[in-house]
């Protein structure tokens, strides 16, 4: 038996190092793709629901109101992060008037029970994809938050723990905005190095916020932790407290300084925003909206 087990664990070893090459190689060209074990079948059966079940959940768009659609995902397997979506969803959906209208994917929280469909490179598509397709494109916006680690290069880290590893670039997710006509969008990025974020997505209909600029580090996302830096200074305080996302956003900015200066965090984070006009007009009449 222990002949066997050193042959199980040594072809584990093995699968786990090609993933690691191929992943450093970029087997996808640049393309969003995932390098996957599958799990068993049961498990496999329930996440297939689960993704199918929040799809079809989301309601219809309203023909001449401003809806708002939401996306949130914690792309990474520590708890910390799908603990931040979790929070910050259940803020920003009545912040937002987008009852109905949310889904959230989650890489897991370590070793506890999945909860919500699994954040693969798929079911991002196909959240996206079902999105676009129910929206107005001209008269409803989108709001997505994505909570992970980040890479220098800006990639957000998908990765659940010993069976999926894949990256979010920037430009993926401009592209499957796009290609979904998702016009109208609000993009938080709580990473390191998310600023990289900005600069695809720019344009008058978005506006997308980081809790770091493209070559800083971004702090507080230890597993055991409730939040990160980001999370806790923009939703547990700002929003929670009353704020416009915008107004939030530009607290929870000094906010962060000063956690930063009180712990001896350096290079500081120095988290960016990108406010497209139009997209500001459409965020202020949708928060006016919500709260009537």
């Amino acid at each position: 038996m222990s002949r066997v087990w050193v042959l199980v664990a040594a072809f584990w070893v093995a699968v786990a190092g090609a993933a690691f090459a191929q992943q450093q190689r970029d087997p996808f060209n640049g393309q969003l793709g995932v390098i996957e074990l599958a799990p068993p079948p049961a498990e496999a059966a329930r996440q297939a629901r689960l993704i199918g079940d929040a799809l079809a959940g989301l309601e219809p768009q309203r023909p001449g109101q401003l809806d708002v659609y939401m996306i949130t995902a914690a792309l990474w397997g520590d708890p910390v992060f799908e603990r931040e979506a979790t929070q910050a969803e259940a803020l920003m959906r009545p912040h937002f008037g987008a009852e109905g209208r949310s889904i959230i994917l989650s890489a897991g929280a370590g070793m506890a029970p999945r909860a919500y469909p699994a954040a693969t490179p798929n079911n991002i598509a196909a959240a996206i994809g079902q999105i676009g397709a129910l929206i107005d494109p001209n008269e409803d916006l989108v709001v997505i938050f994505i909570t992970t680690h980040g890479g220098p290069d800006g990639t957000a880290a998908i990765r659940e723990h010993n069976r999926m590893f894949s990256g979010l670039r920037p430009a993926h997710l401009a592209s499957l905005l796009n290609q979904a006509n998702i016009r109208n969008r609000v993009v938080i990025v709580s990473a390191c190095f998310s600023g990289a974020f900005i600069g695809p997505l720019a344009t008058d209909d978005t506006i997308v916020l980081t809790a770091a600029q493209h070559d800083r580090s971004s702090f507080g996302c230890r597993p055991e932790n409730e939040w990160t830096f980001f999370g806790d200074a923009l939703f547990n305080h700002g929003l929670r407290g009353g704020d416009t996302l915008i107004e939030a956003f530009d607290n929870a900015k000094r906010l962060i300084e000063r956690w930063e200066r009180e712990q001896n965090l350096s290079p500081a984070s120095n988290p960016q925003r990108y406010v497209g006009a139009r997209a500001e007009q459409m965020l202020r009449r949708a928060e006016r909206a919500a709260t009537r």
